[in-house]
């Protein structure tokens, strides 16, 4: 679609693009056509100020970090003169905005917190006076030493006591230190005013080749089974945190720091074998518990070798819970669903002590005649 008609609010005149004629627009409508050319202007008006405000905002913040950033610049000089880099003369005679180190020339750098600023050049001795450290991974993390510490979590960086490089918290192995001044369980994080065996240490970054070789040497960290461990607001717990009462399942499953509790407070989660008493934690395949009166059978390595012990407990695993009872809870040959004949366990029969359940059922069976109730096929 063509435009035939077009209006200059300015001069008042219609031009007919048809005709390539213009002429002056109808008295009637000036009135009008003067309205909207005033409503028009207030708009480009409006937009004009408003950018106009944005730029004078924009140079006041750009003209503020200018200021700033002289003023830190004016302070690192002044560090260096204090740590005898430059002498004070020269610091008259350096620009008071400058990008680059006044000793090598290099670019500056600076911490993401404070904005002290140093010398990027690892080779530079001022870099060496004003250390700012940075993550090996992520180039523009980085802290000075005095803003490395992050109140109620780990560091902001920690260095790989393997390959020396420097890397985000979140990238390391970390152990934060047993605590010495209490009876050492519960979680903690590392802030928390406690005395600790050590502070935050990182143990390995996340490479294959540190973490062989924190592990070849017995320095790797191992995480603590115990949910209400100390260690639990960390990550692992260091060979220095283990006490002697520390607990390995031969399962290879399950392992406690033994600084966080106590033989009273695992003996619900640990099994101990009436034959060889070596002990297994509660879920482990090499042993087996009556879940009804907690007699503990013997191990597979003493069933495997006949060894006799004072009282022993032979445990069988339901075929419908999969629970674990004795032979004198499980009472298996008297007991089977009356529907599948199954053979079922205390655990999981409902008997007659339910009026819908006249006699032995399964679960899987109850389940089904439960269905049959809801569709009135019963």
């Amino acid at each position: 679609m063509n435009t035939h008609f077009m209006i200059n609010l300015n001069t008042m005149r219609v031009h007919d693009k048809f005709q390539d004629y213009r002429f002056p627009v109808p008295q009637e409508i000036v009135s009008v056509l003067g309205e909207l050319r005033e409503y028009v202007r207030g708009i480009i008006r409006s937009r004009w100020e408003a950018k106009e405000a944005r730029n004078r905002e924009a140079a006041r913040r750009l003209e503020k970090e200018r200021e700033e950033r002289r003023d830190r610049v004016q302070a690192f000089y002044r560090c260096l003169v204090e740590k005898g880099l430059i002498d004070e003369d020269d610091v008259s005679h350096l620009p008071s905005d400058s990008l680059h180190c006044p000793v090598c020339s290099e670019k500056q750098t600076s911490c993401n917190i404070c904005k002290v600023i140093s010398c990027s050049n690892s080779n530079c001795e001022v870099s060496s006076a004003i250390p700012i450290l940075q993550c090996s991974n992520h180039h523009n993390t980085k802290f000075c030493t005095s803003c490395l510490e992050h109140p109620g979590s780990l560091p902001h960086l920690g260095k790989c006591p393997t390959c020396a490089r420097w890397f985000c918290s979140t990238e390391l192995q970390w152990c934060i230190g047993r605590p010495v001044s209490n009876d050492g369980t519960g979680p903690s994080p590392p802030n928390i005013d406690l005395t600790r065996l050590h502070s935050a240490r990182p143990l390995s970054c996340r490479s294959i080749a540190c973490m062989n070789n924190s592990r070849e040497n017995g320095k790797s960290g191992r995480r603590c089974c115990n949910t209400r461990c100390w260690s639990r607001m960390g990550t692992t717990t260091c060979p220095d945190c283990t006490t002697q009462d520390s607990f390995a399942c031969p399962c290879g499953q399950y392992w406690t720091c033994g600084g966080c509790e106590s033989q009273a407070s695992s003996a619900s989660e640990i099994l101990t074998c009436p034959g060889c008493h070596r002990r297994f934690c509660l879920p482990c395949s090499y042993i087996g518990a009556c879940q009804l009166c907690d007699n503990v059978e013997p191990c597979r390595d003493c069933i495997k070798n006949g060894k006799s012990v004072e009282v022993e407990h032979t445990v069988f695993e339901c075929e419908g819970c999969r629970g674990l009872l004795c032979e004198t809870c499980a009472d298996i040959d008297e007991k089977s669903c009356c529907r599948c004949d199954q053979s079922i366990c205390k655990l999981c029969a409902h008997e007659g002590d339910d009026s819908d359940y006249l006699d032995v059922v399964c679960d899987e069976c109850r389940a089904s005649i439960d269905r049959e109730f809801e569709y009135g096929l019963w």
